[in-house]
């Protein structure tokens, strides 16, 4: 009797040390890849009966060569327009009926196309990627109609609204790294100038298998996942090697500065741009903490000087902008009516140098990381998040691993560390400084 208590005892201890050691956001799941490259992750996830299908591509706009920029913003679209198997539109509508949703984003660095919809119907959204992947309807009428789409998607997020230009002003001009000195939207004229021969050029080689990840995250049998993955991708033609984003950015000599025009704005606003390193290197960890303590939220260093203190600011944010390569921290003002735009740069730069002179406190580093830890957890809640995540970490980390230790590197991070990176970076001639001013706008 007393060895079936020790064995059971023994039982209990390993359970709970298991259980123990799955800390809060652990992501169990299983990685491997198909015979054409295709890379794949798989993730468990049986709390609700949903299942998430996330394919990234590994391209963005920083991926683009000169005179064509906005192609690959111009995918996230034509993506959309049909393949050999399903009508134009048609994707939206079939998930929409078994009662999903769908999406695509695009970034500098990435693609991404996803589906979040009941777990029985894993088979459809598999089957509506692998389709497009195989076989997209690059005709001219498709590229005509969804360059006129990206076209007005410009005039209304971005020439039509305040601060739009000004915003992407500061995001090119931080730049000399050839890959990030123009704007995931891109250029008009480029697209204009752009034929169907070109597009399909761009699909072809950065829209195969090998230069893909897919995962897929819920309410899965595993087992039978990889058998629907091997039957809809794994016949998809491998593509030509793809040219992993390379460089960095060459060190400023100077401060840049411009002020740009803007006939939508009632109010100056000023954006501070400071080079960081690429997301894995790393002082991220650090950047992120100080970004908490000066950014994040009403009681943020920058929010308590300029609008509660001064109310010099009707509004300030910012934060690491952290990519795969050379990354931006940003911060954005808007000033009071009345208040000169100056005024808010100046006390900007006092609180820089406050930071500077006299680094922060043990009370400010620990706040940040229980905040940081907080929005962490919070971030993978659901099947969707869980499998940003994971793709997160497969593309912009050395190992996927990562994506359940890396929270350490976070909450490691000391006062010194952060008075270390701020002194390294935020210095006057690493700075890139864009002012929208308002003017009024033409008569009709």
């Amino acid at each position: 009797m007393k060895k079936y208590f020790i064995l059971l005892l023994a039982l209990a201890l390993i359970a709970s040390f298991t259980y123990a050691s799955k800390k809060p956001g652990y992501i169990e799941y299983e990685e491997y890849e198909l015979d054409n490259g295709l890379r794949v992750i798989l993730s468990e996830d049986h709390s609700v009966p949903i299942v998430a299908v996330d394919v990234w591509y590994h391209v963005g706009s920083g991926h683009e060569e000169p005179g064509r920029s906005g192609f690959a913003h111009l995918f996230e679209h034509m993506m959309f327009q049909g393949s050999e198997n399903v009508d134009k539109a048609e994707h939206f509508q079939l998930v929409a009926r078994a009662g999903g949703n769908v999406n695509g984003t695009t970034s500098e660095d990435r693609t991404n196309y996803f589906e979040w919809l009941p777990a029985n119907r894993l088979n459809l959204a598999l089957w509506l990627e692998a389709d497009r992947m195989r076989s997209l309807a690059i005709t001219a009428e498709n590229f005509e109609n969804q360059r006129s789409t990206v076209k007005e998607e410009r005039r209304q997020a971005i020439d039509n609204q305040p601060y739009g230009a000004a915003f992407l002003t500061s995001d090119t001009l931080s730049y000399d790294f050839e890959p990030y000195s123009h704007t995931v939207i891109g250029k008009m004229a480029d697209l204009d100038a752009a034929e169907v021969e070109d597009v399909q050029k761009f699909f072809d080689l950065y829209y195969a298998p090998n230069n893909a990840v897919l995962t897929v995250v819920g309410d899965i049998n595993r087992k039978k996942t990889k058998k629907l993955v091997e039957e809809y991708f794994g016949d998809i033609p491998r593509g030509k090697p793809v040219k992993e984003l390379k460089g960095t950015e060459p060190p400023h000599k100077a401060e840049k500065r411009m002020t740009v025009d803007d006939k939508n704005a009632n109010v100056p606003a000023i954006f501070i741009t400071y080079i960081i390193p690429p997301h894995k290197h790393p002082d991220t960890p650090a950047i992120s903490i100080l970004s908490n303590i000066l950014t994040e939220g009403e009681s943020s260093r920058m929010h308590k000087r300029l609008v509660k203190d001064e109310e010099a600011a009707l509004v300030v944010y910012g934060g690491a902008d952290s990519r795969k390569g050379p990354s931006l921290f940003r911060f954005i003002a808007a000033s009071n009516v009345g208040v000169e735009i100056a005024t808010c740069e100046e006390l900007i730069y006092d609180e820089l140098s406050k930071l500077l002179n006299e680094g922060v406190s043990e009370d400010e580093v620990n706040k940040a990381r229980i905040q940081f830890k907080s929005s962490f957890i919070r971030g993978r809640q659901t099947v969707l998040n869980k499998a940003e995540a994971l793709q997160h970490y497969a593309y912009f980390h050395d190992s996927l691993e990562e994506v359940n230790t890396d929270l350490d590197r976070y909450m490691a991070v000391t006062k010194e560390d952060i008075l270390r990176v701020a002194k390294k970076y935020f210095v006057d001639h690493n700075r890139t400084v864009v002012i929208a001013n308002p003017v009024p706008k033409e008569s009709s």
